[in-house]
């Protein structure tokens, strides 16, 4: 073996160790944007609802959420992150099957909401909700937005191939109920990669949702019963301490059923879905 062919071996052999080092790589992610930090995300969402009630009037409900809001860090921990969040409009569209309602929920002008967040990125306390200007319209509220549709980190360092579950429950009124939807998230880091904002995590994520909800109607009782899966992604900004890219996007196919003691009398085909994509546009103060 020449010198020439030699050292192409020893090369080869260290990119190869040096990739190896990359994949097994584990990384903390945190959130942790640090003081003075601006983030702006844009917000777009669709909730869909399908079924009949009682009588076998059509309640099917299509919702669209789309707008901008700001997170201004006040400081940064170990443990939690302060931010003002300030927006000039998240504009809401419920499509009934006889009217449509629309509302813009928004802070008011010069006053942010406080909230605090813990090192995973969830939501701890949210102060002064009277900065917040807007109509109730089914349950869609900034406060909602942020607890259902944002992203926790891992509390443990992970790498290339490692796993980890978060579970959250989503609250949807219909028919004088509320139907809960309990959505258990399975994410797999994939790679880290070089981006023009420091490491990047690509995150991939697969979607567990089951539905319940129950009501008594003397001696029957109604309950909803059904399961549903998707899939969706998470990026994160490893160094910057914020994610740039999360998507949520599942379909459950369930029944209202109506039963009397253990005996089922009839049922009603009932479906739910969200696709929700929150993206970071604009950041200052790294």
């Amino acid at each position: 073996m020449n010198k020439r062919t030699i050292s192409a071996v020893i090369l080869c052999l260290a990119l190869a160790g040096g990739r190896a080092s990359a994949q097994s790589e584990k990384v903390a992610l945190r959130f942790g944007p640090p003081p003075g930090a601006g983030l702006t995300y844009g917000i777009m969402g669709q909730v869909s609802v399908g079924g009949k009630d009682l009588l076998g009037k059509d309640l099917t409900l299509n919702a669209d959420a789309q707008g901008q809001l700001r997170l201004d860090v006040v400081n940064s921990g170990r443990d939690t992150v302060r931010a003002g969040l300030t927006t000039s409009g998240i504009d809401i569209r419920v499509q009934l099957p006889d009217r449509t309602q629309s509302q813009t929920l928004k802070t008011l002008q010069g006053k942010a909401l406080e909230v605090v967040f813990n090192g995973a990125g969830k939501v701890m306390d949210i102060r002064n909700p009277e900065v917040l200007e807007q109509d109730r319209v089914l349950n869609f509220s900034i406060p909602q937005i942020l607890r259902d549709y944002f992203p926790a980190f891992p509390v443990v360092p992970v790498g290339p191939g490692d796993q980890w579950r978060e579970s959250r429950r989503l609250t949807v009124p219909y028919q004088g109920m509320d139907v809960q939807v309990t959505v258990v998230i399975d994410y797999t880091m994939n790679d880290i990669v070089p981006s023009a904002d420091g490491r990047k995590a690509l995150i991939s994520a697969v979607y567990t949702a089951s539905v319940t909800g129950a009501k008594n109607y003397g001696e029957t009782t109604g309950a909803f019963e059904g399961k549903g899966t998707g899939l969706g992604f998470l990026n994160v900004l490893i160094d910057r301490g914020t994610f740039s890219e999360y998507r949520i996007d599942f379909k459950t196919d369930a029944a209202f059923v109506m039963r009397k003691g253990t005996k089922r009398l009839f049922e009603w085909p009932f479906t739910f879905s969200v696709l929700a994509d929150i993206n970071l546009v604009a950041s200052e103060g790294f």
